[in-house]
């Protein structure tokens, strides 16, 4: 059954000003979010959201809680964005997609472009937090070390980390 993604005023109403936790809701809703509790910041998030991701479309988005370390509610979510279904959720789009369906309409999505004008505002949810001078702390958050060999523990989201390889002076990226 092919699946015709138009977005209704009535989406729209429901989906405007969506936030993360309201998208981990409907992706819980649709059976693509496993909860895990207690699991190590360094290598053990990496390894566990690289299983997953091998899963591809039978793979969970993950939020991880209850981090070594970190009081409960300090959370990393992890593999967002691996299924058909989480994209289309993402992007306020019919989820009951097949694959080729789903680029064949987000190609016309693209071409067919509705600009919304910004609204620009004093302040709202995303500075309800703001840290500044000696308040910052680094490791106030469960940053992971993702892999073994990494340099470090690394914030991204869905980001490209371009290093300078010291021995070769090599520019990567990945």
């Amino acid at each position: 059954m092919k699946a015709e993604a138009t977005i209704s005023k009535e989406q729209t109403k429901t989906t405007k000003g969506r936030d993360l936790r309201s998208w981990i809701d409907e992706v819980e809703k649709l059976g693509e979010l496993a909860r895990i509790n207690g699991a190590d910041w360094d290598v053990e998030i990496g390894a566990i959201t690289e299983l997953g991701h091998h899963r591809g479309e039978k793979s969970k988005a993950i939020l991880f809680d209850q981090i070594k370390g970190y009081p409960e509610g300090y959370r990393v979510l992890s593999n967002t964005l691996n299924t058909v279904k989480r994209i289309a959720t993402t992007l306020h789009m019919d989820t009951n997609y097949t694959r080729l369906d789903f680029i064949k309409d987000i190609k016309r999505h693209i071409t067919e472009v509705d600009y919304i004008k910004p609204e620009v505002v004093k302040d709202g949810p995303v500075m309800e937090n703001v840290f500044e001078g000696k308040d910052i702390d680094m490791w106030k958050f469960p940053t992971p070390k993702w892999h073994e060999l990494d340099g470090g523990r690394y914030i991204g989201t869905g980001s490209i980390d371009i290093t300078v390889d010291p021995a070769w002076f090599l520019h990567l990226a990945g």
